[in-house]
């Protein structure tokens, strides 16, 4: 008898997270998916529906994209050349948490800079807008 293919999958899923000293949670951390999704997969065999999970599962565990589709049609993962760094499971997901933070810390300098752009544009626009007013706006009493 055939075993089925998501059951399969889920066995390689947890046989490779031991491998790498990752809980069920760190997995789900390091994926950035939500804990009973790992558990569905592992304990049920239940397939994440959405690519872009499957995609994250599978940088998780260091495999190429596309690992999973590999798997359920009987073959083996396979290890990006990257995911060799020998990292414990909470050393990966601090790793994780970092890049998470720098790229928040990113997103959060070019919105600042943006906010900054802006506000140069409206106090030049005020500054003309003054001006045009016939107020110099470095001083207190408009212009006669």
């Amino acid at each position: 008898m055939n075993e089925d293919p998501g059951r399969r999958l889920g066995l390689i899923v947890d046989a490779s997270r031991l491998d790498l000293g990752l809980s069920k949670q760190d997995l789900a951390k390091v994926a950035r998916v939500g804990r009973s999704t790992v558990t569905d997969l592992i304990n049920r065999g239940k397939v994440p529906g959405r690519a872009a999970t499957r995609g994250r599962i599978e940088a998780a565990l260091g495999w190429v994209t596309g690992s999973f589709d590999a798997v359920l049609a009987g073959a083996e993962p396979t290890l990006r050349a990257d995911a060799s760094y020998p990292l414990s499971g909470s050393a990966k997901v601090l790793v994780e948490q970092l890049a998470q933070i720098s790229e928040e810390a990113h997103a959060g300098a070019v919105a600042a800079e943006t906010l900054s752009r802006r506000l140069r544009a409206i106090g030049e626009l005020a500054e003309s807008a003054a001006h045009l007013a016939g107020r110099d706006p470095r001083r207190s009493t408009p212009e006669r």
